[in-house]
């Protein structure tokens, strides 16, 4: 018995409240468990999945962004931004203010908008008192950096969801 209790305070010092010891045995179960799960679950998610809003000239407008890593065989874009137009927003569309919505996202997440592959999503939940389909429009869209350092004008694609896919990596949430 001597030596188990030797073993044990050399680990967690006796001196400590049970509720520290406990507390502390607790934290080391948790990160042995975190070690144990794949790291692809734990990036199976969106980085970030929320509601974005900027103001337009007469009124705020919204759209549901998820923010993703950037596809892995594209050494040109770090991350994947999908933007989904609301049924509930009331101002100006994602498309009609994409350049000013570029450069608002690539503050408020740490981004160089020409570094990103922004990809604009339609589907039932674009238009209020639509009924689910499958029926969706997904725009991908890119800047680059003109001779300035400005943005340059976008570049507009029609891309399909398996696109969309493959730019998150098989991570994408649809609605």
């Amino acid at each position: 018995m001597p030596h188990q209790t030797a073993a044990r305070s050399a680990f967690l010092p006796l001196s400590l409240s049970f509720a520290a010891r406990r507390s502390a045995l607790l934290l080391v179960l948790l990160l042995t468990i975190g070690a144990l799960v794949p790291l692809n679950m734990l990036q199976a998610q969106p980085v970030a999945d929320t509601t974005f809003t900027w103001r337009g000239y007469t009124h705020e407008s919204r759209t549901h962004l998820q923010l993703y890593p950037g596809p892995p065989d594209d050494e040109n874009r770090d991350h994947t931004v999908v933007l989904r137009e609301l049924a509930a927003n009331t101002g100006p569309t994602v498309l009609d203010d994409i350049e000013y919505v570029a450069e608002q996202v690539g503050r408020a997440f740490g981004m160089d908008p020409a570094r990103v592959a922004w990809v604009v999503h339609w589907g039932a939940f674009s238009y209020e008192g639509a009924t689910d389909s499958d029926k969706e429009v997904l725009v991908r869209v890119t800047f680059r950096r003109t001779s300035t350092e400005r943005l340059s004008a976008p570049y507009w694609r029609i891309i399909t969801p398996t696109d969309l896919r493959e730019l998150t990596d098989s991570r994408y949430q649809a609605p």
